[in-house]
């Protein structure tokens, strides 16, 4: 038996003791209400946004009327599209899982069920990874630090929020030997997002040593769904009826830029260093002892993606787009420790400290630091005027709004978002508007000019949160 601070001692053996249970259960709560507190108080401050909160406000109240999912601000992006009714959503990303909020929206008709949703879900998934690991606390504990899950929950909701746990629930299985179940939980990825079929395919890869049969289905059906869904299904759907992260823009999409020209990928996955950066993020946190299992791989198809992509955003550790990569490394991590002694004395003697520490010291990167600052538990001025701006709109309003402001109206208004071009585009009464950012200045001005002409009085004004009503009064 290997020391206890250095491997995992009966890994893949099923924990079922009510201890490990109990422990593991607590943990899970904790980082429930810990994320749920951080993204509601966040969002009481105005700091959540249009994209993606408000889109997925909008996406689950549909689910919630039996219609399928549209969004009015999603097609503030897509012109072309219907905008009296909503930019189809499904012609945009294949997540039909988001529909399982709905009949929960229909009892609770409130955005922020999405942000408790989604705390729970990355809760759910600590659970998973503190079952397996036990009674090794530090692992589960860092997971749940864990920078990747911290920019999801900072990144206000995303459907990504459900891979997190199903990827755990998979790699589970996997450890287990629980090879059909395994299966079965990475299959399901197909309902979050489109291009999950990639990451099937290796995991499938990975079982084939020891299952063929089951192995030889997930290397088929992960690639065979994501060609279904990339070029028939979401084209379907689509206004345009293409698959629109296939199509240039004025900002790169996705796979427009390194795989153009295949020669390049190589120098694409190391360059800008942005991307060498992230790489270290995701090793870190485990003393790059994941570099010792297979499991690793996992995490290569999402990687490929977003490096030769040529939309930046992808490349760096903000956002949501490394969520579902924490699940790999930290079970990466465990299936390291099982397969024999840490390399290094030091290191053995040293690691619970280490990969503690590490995830310490990363918070200090990543959003939950602000809530630390006394600023983020009290409302300044500008929050209650905020407030009073969005609570002068009244239910069943057409509204033009901020992204700030836009999820706010979301659940009993029709919201668009305010851009330069929306009174091009959309039929409105109402318009909420925060001028007071500095990168907002010139382009509500714009709009509020644009507002004059189309007979739009300003009936509130202040701390630079301007509300406007088609003929005032």
């Amino acid at each position: 038996m290997l020391d206890a601070g250095v491997a995992i001692t009966g890994v893949g053996v099923e924990q079922d003791t009510s201890s490990s249970t109990r422990t593991s259960a607590a943990l899970a709560l904790v980082t429930t209400v810990g994320y749920a507190v951080f993204s509601l108080r966040r969002h009481a401050l105005f700091r959540s946004n249009a994209y993606d909160l408000g889109i997925f406000g909008q996406s689950v109240r549909s689910y919630a009327s039996g219609h399928l999912p549209v969004s009015t601000i999603r097609s503030d992006s897509a012109p072309s599209g219907p905008w009296g009714h909503g930019f189809p959503l499904l012609g945009d990303h294949f997540s039909p899982i988001v529909a399982v909020l709905g009949p929960l929206y229909r009892l609770w008709p409130h955005i922020e069920l999405l942000l408790i949703a989604q705390s729970a879900l990355v809760g759910f998934s600590v659970f998973v990874v503190a079952r397996r690991a036990a009674p090794h606390w530090w692992i589960p504990v860092a997971y749940a630090m864990s920078w990747g899950l911290q920019q999801l929950v900072n990144f206000d909701f995303h459907e990504a929020a459900f891979a997190v746990p199903l990827i755990a629930l998979a790699l589970d299985a996997y450890l287990a030997g629980r090879w059909a179940a395994c299966a079965w939980w990475a299959s399901s990825l197909l309902l979050v997002k489109e291009d999950m079929g990639l990451t099937i395919a290796v995991l499938g890869l990975l079982i084939w040593r020891h299952d063929r049969r089951v192995g030889r289905v997930l290397c088929v059906v992960g690639p065979v769904a994501t060609a279904l869904l990339v070029l028939v299904v979401v084209p379907h759907f689509n206004p345009q009826h293409v698959y629109p992260y296939l199509q240039s823009s004025g900002r790169q999409s996705s796979g427009a830029s390194a795989l153009s020209k295949p020669w390049l990928i190589p120098v694409h996955l190391v360059w800008p260093l942005v991307k060498l950066k992230t790489l270290a993020m995701l090793l870190v946190p485990t003393a790059f002892l994941a570099l010792r299992s297979p499991l690793i791989l996992l995490a290569v198809p999402d990687l490929l993606l977003r490096f030769t992509s040529g939309d930046h955003m992808y490349w760096d550790t903000d956002y949501h787009y490394s969520a579902i990569l924490m699940p790999i490394v930290f079970f990466a991590l465990i299936d390291a420790l099982q397969r024999g002694p840490v390399p290094f004395r030091w290191l053995a003697r040293r690691l619970p400290a280490a990969v503690m520490a590490a995830a310490v010291a990363l918070i200090a990167l990543s959003p939950l630091r602000t809530a630390f600052s006394p600023a983020f538990w009290h409302d300044g001025p500008r929050t209650a005027s905020a407030r009073q701006a969005v609570a002068l709109v009244p239910e069943g309003a057409r509204v033009a709004a901020s992204s700030p402001l836009a999820p706010h109206l979301t659940d009993t208004a029709r919201v668009y978002l305010a851009t330069d071009t929306v009174f091009a585009h959309a039929e409105f009464d109402w318009l909420v508007l925060d001028t007071g950012a500095d990168d907002w200045l010139s382009h509500s001005a714009r709009i509020l000019d644009q507002a004059r002409s189309a007979g739009f009085q300003q009936v509130y004004s202040r701390a630079g949160y301007v509300v406007e009503r088609r003929g005032g009064g």
